[in-house]
């Protein structure tokens, strides 16, 4: 059975996935089918388990989807929102535990996934080979969301029920590198947008070379995504809002989630241009003016309709069943979730060459966005900074980037309202948690008090 043919249109129970939301609920029963010997699963078994991680991932992503643009000052609150200070949080507030939560119960599938992988007695099937190659994937893709928010976090590679110390920083991100080199093995080239390929892992490996500062081989990585023939820049309006309707067909989509689903529908449409009146946020009152406005050397951004409509309080970047949405969305129930664009693998890469040899690659995908840009012979090295961080912003407004590039680029000056808490650029470790592991297990990140 070929992976290509599979469809996860229905959601499939993953054979063995025992639902493990937090450390709480490492206190939970093995089950006896925790017990199958992944040696006796067949590859129809195993395609099975890679259908309901592809689902899992949906949640994982859905759940983390709006962080980076509410933290990151992209939103003001909508008809039926109440967001008042952006960046405030405590060990206690409830989004930073579901979070938590999201990433651990989601980690326990694809452990499982990885351990019929590793326990397949045929890993020389291709079927088997992207079985294992998705695992890996999906962890490394869990672990970055964590990292980048709490910094530390427990370094699990198989299902346990018992506590695992959180573990530095550094280690979190070489576990993802490592991850990641093992996916790339095992993954056929790219061959649908909506399943993992190297191309995906490429493109998140460029990603995770970014945030490290390894920027020689993030440059490495974005070319082997950018030289995939079927990948391309769009240059219209129509064409870079395709990206956002249910079944797209873009050649800038290098992996989205299909979301597919029939029941528990992910409705990204539903926080930012709800069609009951009452949604969640809205854009900045400054940047639904001026966030597509024309700038030196640039004019015409292709983007701003196809992102922002006449009424100021709709985002219409994920189009609804309404009219006067830029592009008709056939079923927006079914919005596909962007994990990795082309447009985002060139920013890091004019990103990670930097202002002397990054202009031609910034160059490049600018002559794709506008109609018209045309940048200087050189640039500082603060002025092209700013550009890729308008740009990112431009690109990817409303697809939770934004709270991060300024902390990982230490651009706080950009932050209006963090006035001086610089402790809010690492989440708290939930309360909860710390209860249960100790805080010699799970020490809190600093300026968020101490805790027993």
């Amino acid at each position: 059975m070929k992976m290509r043919n599979l469809i996860y249109r229905t959601l499939v129970v993953v054979i063995g996935a025992v639902a493990m939301s937090s450390c709480a609920d490492m206190l939970d029963d093995i089950k006896p089918k925790d017990k199958i010997d992944a040696g006796m699963m067949t590859e129809s078994d195993l395609s099975k388990v890679v259908n309901g991680v592809y689902a899992t991932m949906e949640s994982h992503m859905s759940a983390m989807w709006w962080d980076g643009d509410v933290m990151g000052e992209n939103f003001r609150s909508g008809p039926g929102g109440n967001l008042t200070d952006p960046l405030d949080m405590s060990p206690s507030t409830a989004s930073v535990k579901s979070r938590w939560s999201n990433c651990y119960t989601s980690l326990k599938q694809v452990n499982f996934l990885i351990e019929n992988y590793e326990g397949n007695s045929n890993q020389n099937a291709q079927v088997v080979r992207t079985a294992g190659g998705t695992g890996y994937f999906f962890r490394a893709l869990i672990y970055y969301n964590a990292v980048i928010r709490w910094g530390k976090a427990s370094i699990l590679r198989k299902r346990q029920y018992d506590v695992v110390p959180l573990s530095d920083e550094d280690d979190v991100w070489q576990f993802i590198i490592e991850d990641l080199e093992k996916a790339e093995q095992l993954l056929p080239d790219f061959y649908d947008r909506f399943y993992v390929s190297k191309a995906a892992c490429n493109a998140l490996q460029a990603r995770v070379y970014l945030a490290t500062k390894q920027y020689d081989k993030a440059v490495a990585a974005a070319d082997k995504v950018i030289g995939v023939p079927a990948l391309s820049l769009t240059k219209t309006s129509i064409d870079w809002a395709k990206m956002f309707v249910y079944n797209s067909v873009s050649s800038e989509l290098v992996f989205a989630l299909a979301n597919k689903r029939t029941t528990s529908t992910i409705l990204f449409y539903q926080y930012i241009n709800d069609v009951d009146g009452s949604w969640n946020y809205s854009a900045t009152h400054e940047l639904y003016a001026g966030l597509y406005a024309d700038a030196e050397y640039r004019q015409g951004d292709i983007r701003g309709k196809a992102v922002f409509g006449p009424d100021a309080t709709r985002i219409i970047k994920f189009p609804n069943e309404l009219d006067g949405q830029f592009v008709k969305n056939e079923t927006p129930s079914q919005t596909p979730i962007p994990v990795l664009r082309l447009a985002e693998v060139y920013l890091i890469k004019a990103e990670a060459q930097g202002a002397l040899s990054g202009m031609s690659t910034m160059s490049e995908f600018l002559k794709a966005r506008y109609s018209s840009a045309s940048l200087p012979a050189s640039m500082t090295d603060v002025d092209f900074q700013n550009l890729v961080l308008d740009e990112r912003r431009r690109e990817l407004y409303c697809e939770g980037f934004r709270w991060y590039d300024l902390k990982r680029t230490g651009r706080l000056d950009l932050f209006k309202t963090l006035n001086g808490r610089t402790h809010l650029m690492y989440w708290p470790i939930p309360q909860t948690e710390i209860d249960l592991a100790g805080a010699d297990n799970y020490p809190q990140n600093p300026g968020y008090g101490t805790t027993n």
